[in-house]
């Protein structure tokens, strides 16, 4: 005869790998707190750094869009009716940038963001480059320079999902060393300063040793 305690041991062993992972993390999730979820958002957003569009920024470039249409406007009339089509495009390109300017201007939605998970540019995909993900930050000179270069750890897998215009970055530093992904704060509120200080927030191994120092110097 078996004992008791036996049976009830095994019985209970069975019935606990039964189980599946996915069940607990759903019962685990169910468990949580509704206010705690909030607070925990609450110190999420408290954590990062956003960037929206500048509109000071932005309609300084929409003047030098315009200025670029001066030559097709002024050579509209002597032109063949060859280079006319050809002029008549290159206005109509200009026009759509313009457009796309003043439709930028008016939107004030977070377009790049910097937090524990990592950097987050809406102009290139619509999820994270996880902090894991990113292998250095190249040196920036913070007097000249207005974009952030990133080498990535797996660019060929971080890029896969993005449109082939952004994709085309991991060839590029597989076989050419260059940074597979450029972030521009061109046209953003802020400059480059405030980016480095945000990714040093969270991690600061990543940056070059120059711009650490940089860091350290305006902190002190």
């Amino acid at each position: 005869m078996v004992p008791r305690t036996l049976v009830l041991d095994t019985h209970i062993r069975e019935s606990t790998s039964e189980i599946h992972p996915e069940e607990v993390a759903v019962a685990h999730a169910a468990s949580v707190r509704p206010d705690l979820v909030e607070g925990s958002r609450e110190i999420w957003r408290a954590g990062s750094t956003s960037f929206t569009w500048s509109p000071v920024k932005l309609r300084r470039a929409c003047f030098f869009v315009s200025a670029a249409a001066a030559p097709a406007v002024a050579g509209f009339w002597l032109a063949t009716p060859l280079w006319r089509w050809l002029l008549l495009g290159w206005l109509c390109g200009i026009v759509l940038l313009i457009d796309g300017v003043r439709r930028r201007a008016s939107d004030d939605t977070v377009v790049l963001s910097v937090d524990r998970r990592g950097i987050l540019d809406r102009r290139l995909m619509s999820r994270h480059i996880e902090w894991q993900e990113i292998e250095s930050i190249f040196p920036v000179n913070t007097d000249r320079n207005h974009t952030l270069d990133i080498q990535l750890r797996w660019p060929k897998t971080t890029l896969r999902q993005t449109r082939w215009a952004i994709r085309v970055g991991a060839y590029c530093q597989v076989a050419y060393g260059v940074p597979a992904v450029t972030i521009s704060m061109l046209l953003l509120n802020g400059n480059i300063s405030q980016l480095l200080h945000a990714v040093a927030q969270h991690r600061p191994d990543l940056l070059h040793h120059t711009n650490r120092g940089a860091l350290l110097a305006a902190s002190t």
